[in-house]
C-alpha cells in the first residue's frame, strides 16, 4: 500500500527546486530541463483531492477550511489502486491532525524529504512572493491558523506556522523512512546535498543513480539557470510582479529585516532555530 513519497515544507522553503531536480533526474532523458512543463509530472497533493466525487464548493471551503481534512486520507484511498508503483507528491499541509482527521499514515506513506528553510529568510521570501508587508509576512510565519486557498487551487492546505509544520513532520520521522534537507545547504553544496536526496530514494524506490543525468540534473537546477528560464518562458506559479526565481540568497534578511523583527523570531522559535542550526 505504501506508494506515496511527499516532498514536505513550509511555503516559500525550496520546494520548487526540489521539484524541479526531481523531475529533471526522473522525468527527463538527459538530467536537462528546457521547460518547467516537467516538473508537472510531480503533482500538488491538492489536486487529487479535487478529483474526488462530490467535494465542498470553493465557498464551502471558505466558510470552513476544516472540510478538507477528512478528504485527506480519502484522497490517498482512492489514488492508491490507480498507482502502479511510487508517485511524488508536493505538499506545503502540516503534518497533523484536523477534526480529528491525519493528513497522511505509514499505510500510505514510502517516505518523505522534508525541506526547510531558515524562517527569517522565509519572511522575505514570502513578502516579495505575495506582494505583503514584512509584518503580515511575520505574522503570517507566527499564525497556528494560517492556511491558503485560491481560486488556482481551490482545495485548502492547512499550513499552521513554521514552528508547528517543522515540529509535526518532525514527529512523523519516527513512522516512515526520511530525510531533512535544509535549503541553505543545497544553494551552498548542491552536488552533496542532492546526492543525499538520491541516496535516500535509493533505499525505498530501486533505481541506480546514472552520474551524467545526475550532474546534468544539479546543472539544470543552478538557481541562475532556473531564473533565466523564467526569463525566457515565464512560470505560472509566480505571483505579484516579481520573479519566483528571484534571489536565492540564503540570509537576504541580515540586510532587510530590522533588528527588533529578528528578535522576535528568534525568540519565539528559538528551540527549532538552535536544533537546526540557525542561532
Amino acid at each position: 500500500m505504501k506508494k506515496f513519497i511527499w516532498l514536505a515544507s513550509y511555503p516559500k522553503s525550496g520546494n520548487t527546486m526540489l521539484r524541479c531536480f526531481l523531475s529533471a533526474y526522473f522525468f527527463t532523458n538527459d538530467g536537462n530541463i528546457k521547460s518547467f512543463e516537467t516538473i508537472k509530472h510531480i503533482i500538488n497533493f491538492q489536486s487529487l483531492i479535487l478529483k474526488l466525487p462530490n467535494i465542498p464548493s470553493y465557498k464551502e471551503f471558505e466558510k470552513d477550511v476544516s472540510k478538507v481534512a477528512p478528504l485527506w486520507i480519502e484522497a490517498q484511498k482512492h489514488h492508491l489502486k490507480k498507482i502502479d508503483k511510487a508517485i511524488f507528491l508536493k505538499t506545503h499541509n502540516f503534518m497533523g491532525l484536523a477534526n480529528n482527521n491525519i493528513f497522511t499514515n505509514d499505510l500510505f506513506t514510502k517516505g518523505f524529504i522534508y525541506i526547510v528553510r531558515d524562517p527569517r529568510s522565509v519572511v522575505i521570501s514570502n513578502m516579495h512572493h505575495f506582494e505583503i508587508s514584512m509584518k503580515e509576512s511575520i505574522k503570517q510565519i507566527f499564525s497556528e491558523y494560517r492556511y491558503s486557498l485560491g481560486r488556482g487551487a481551490p482545495a485548502p492546505e492547512i499550513i499552521s506556522s513554521w514552528k508547528s509544520h517543522y515540529l509535526s513532520w518532525k514527529k512523523f520521522r519516527s513512522s516512515v523512512p526520511h530525510i531533512l534537507i535544509k535549503y541553505e545547504d543545497i544553494i551552498s553544496e548542491p552536488n552533496k546535498e542532492f546526492k543525499k536526496i538520491l541516496v535516500f530514494l535509493q533505499t525505498i524506490i530501486n533505481f541506480k543513480i546514472d552520474e551524467k543525468k545526475y550532474v546534468n540534473a544539479v546543472n539544470s537546477v543552478n538557481f541562475n539557470n532556473l531564473k533565466k528560464l523564467e526569463d525566457k518562458i515565464g512560470f505560472e506559479e509566480k505571483m505579484g510582479g516579481t520573479n519566483f526565481f528571484r534571489k536565492g540568497l540564503q540570509n537576504e534578511w541580515i540586510e532587510k529585516m530590522p533588528k527588533n523583527s529578528r528578535m522576535e523570531i528568534q525568540k519565539i522559535f528559538y528551540n527549532e532555530m538552535k536544533e537546526l542550526g540557525y542561532i
